[in-house]
């Protein structure tokens, strides 16, 4: 099976990662390309949307982490969004969750940006 990855800019520097089909062995050194060209030091939010994931195997885990230790070594976001039952149960077995920001759609989503950037407005 194929991968299909759309990256979008969003609001206030950040990218969205949008992947449909299969991150495997073999699609995943074409999604660790594509983030490497996109991802540059500017970008301050990295949003991996997994609406369209229908398998995740362990070279597919491997970029997501590259991805989010980059993002965490220079003080950047990292969320993950629509995570289908099958791709969640992978990281729930190996306790990958915790310490990720794990969100069930947009709109749950967009209230947690929508607060994180009141705090900075409002100065706490």
């Amino acid at each position: 099976m194929s991968l299909e990855i759309a990256i979008s800019p969003e609001a206030s520097s950040g990218k969205r990662i949008s992947i449909a089909g299969s991150l495997d062995s073999n699609t995943a050194p074409e999604l660790q390309q594509r983030i490497d060209a996109e991802i540059n030091k500017s970008i301050t939010t990295t949003i991996i949307d997994f609406k369209g994931l229908e398998f995740l195997s362990s070279a597919g885990l491997r970029v997501i982490f590259k991805t989010k230790k980059m993002m965490d070594g220079r003080g950047g976001k990292f969320l993950l969004l629509n995570l289908q039952p099958q791709i969640k149960k992978v990281f729930e077995i190996i306790k990958a969750l915790d310490g990720m920001d794990v969100f069930k759609d947009q709109d749950e989503m967009d209230d947690y940006l929508t607060a994180m950037q009141n705090k900075v407005i409002d100065g706490d």
